[in-house]
């Protein structure tokens, strides 16, 4: 069975949000690839996976993949990490269990053995992304069709996108003031780029000789998850 999730950046000011098929048996570990890879970003940060709906009734953040407590700033749902300036973020304390207002150490599971399949079962099953950057990113992803796989398909495949990803090295105030550079009028050259770095992952090779001259021309280092010497720190492209 193939999964069709709708994935949409929260609160940039401009529609960011792509769609992407994948197969139903996709554990969490590899989901998270799937979406680095969706928006062009590194896998830098820490990242969570909250589960919100499930099985057509919303319930409680049900945690896939968290970050570390001893890591996490002072981010729980009745703060705004907004209002922090950069000192003052650099100055929140870190928290502790009893803290984190809808932590539970029973929802925390291992996503390298959880299948997608285990958590959405209905249309409109959703989930939150979040991506512990600077400016804090966060994906709002909801599943948007159930459907039978193509036998002259790959997967993971993005099938519609609009604008480019917000810089994950940049901070909120930065993406914000520049969201308009994010707005992207060839919709079907950045679903060919998309494709292309989905194509790098696994065994899934459809797009390599389609899009090796695409590649070429739009300056893609598609073995960028490589060890870079120091005098090459060049991030992989935003898309």
């Amino acid at each position: 069975m193939i999964y069709e999730f709708r994935m949409a950046v929260r609160d940039i000011g401009v529609p960011i949000w792509r769609e992407i098929q994948v197969n139903c048996d996709e554990t969490f570990y590899d989901f998270n690839s799937i979406i680095q890879t969706t928006f062009g970003w590194s896998g830098f940060f820490e990242h969570r996976i909250e589960i919100t709906r499930s099985g057509g009734t919303d319930l409680l953040p049900i945690i896939i993949e968290e970050t570390p407590l001893d890591n996490l700033e002072d981010y729980t749902d009745e703060s705004d990490f907004r209002e922090y300036s950069d000192e003052e973020r650099e100055d929140v304390d870190e928290i502790g269990e009893d803290a984190y207002d809808y932590y539970n150490e029973n929802d925390s599971v291992e996503n390298e053995d959880q299948q997608l399949q285990k958590y959405f079962t209905d249309i409109d099953d959703k989930a939150t992304y979040v991506y512990f950057t600077d400016a804090v990113i966060e994906v709002d992803i909801q599943l948007v069709e159930m459907a039978v796989a193509r036998e002259d398909w790959r997967y993971p495949i993005c099938v519609a996108a609009e604008n480019a990803s917000p810089d994950e090295m940049e901070d909120r105030t930065t993406i914000l003031q520049n969201r308009d550079n994010l707005k992207l009028n060839d919709t079907q050259d950045l679903i060919r780029l998309i494709n292309f770095a989905l194509s790098q992952l696994g065994d899934s090779n459809i797009f390599d000789a389609e899009y090796e001259h695409f590649g070429s021309a739009y300056a893609i280092d598609a073995s960028w998850d490589d060890v870079q010497s120091d005098d090459d720190e060049d991030a992989p492209p935003n898309y």
